[in-house]
Order: C-alpha cells, then structure tokens, then sequence
C-alpha cells in the first residue's frame, strides 16, 4: 500500500494532492513518505492526519522540508506528536520557504511546543 504510494510520488510529475488520513501510517510510513518528499517538486498539499505519528516521524518529515521546495499544506492533526517532535520539526523549518499551511491540532503539544513552532 503505502510503500507503493511513496514508489511513485517519488517520480510524480502530475499528482498535488494527497490524502491519507485513516489509515493507521506509523512513523516507518512517515520516514517513507519523508524520503518521497526529498525526490518529488510537485506535492503541494498532503494530509497525514489521524494516523499513528509520533515525535520521530514528524522530525522525518521535517528533515525532508529542508530540501522539499513544492509542499505548501501539511496536516500532521490528530497524531501523536509532543513537545520534543515539534521543537525539533521549527528548526528543520527555517530551512523551508514553502510551508504555508501546518495543521498540528490535537496532538500532545503544549503552550512550550506551540511557542517554538510560532517562531519558525
């Protein structure tokens, strides 16, 4: 399933949507998806919310904003990211000038999180 999804986004000319909220994607789908995103230009908005997401697969998906110049929306809600996930994810986006959009609701952040990723 999603390995085959992260085979072809990484040579997608075409596709700028993805959803793929529900379907229980851990942070071994989130490293997955992060390698698609270093290699696809064309992805503008993605939704991996209600899934299984820990602190670690956001950090993934962080590190593949600093070379991903095409992903504007990301929808990370309703996983299980801290504190820890998102400080580290607002460093990896001062790397990026696309992100226009970033969804982190109910996740297990605090007023601490929530500061760090509003000085990105």
């Amino acid at each position: 399933g999603l390995i085959k999804i992260g085979e072809a986004l990484q040579i997608n000319t075409s596709l700028q949507i993805l959803d793929v909220s529900h379907n229980r994607i851990s942070d071994d789908g989130a490293a997955g998806i992060s390698e698609c995103l270093k290699k696809n230009n064309t992805l503008q908005e993605l939704n991996i919310s209600k899934n299984s997401i820990t602190s670690n697969g956001l950090i993934k998906i962080g590190e593949a904003l600093q070379i991903n110049t095409s992903l504007q929306t990301l929808d990370v809600s309703h996983n299980r990211i801290s504190d820890d996930g998102v400080i580290k994810f607002s460093e990896c986006l001062k790397k990026n000038n696309t992100l226009q959009e970033l969804n982190i609701c109910k996740n297990e952040i605090t007023s601490i999180g929530l500061g760090k990723i509003g000085g990105a």
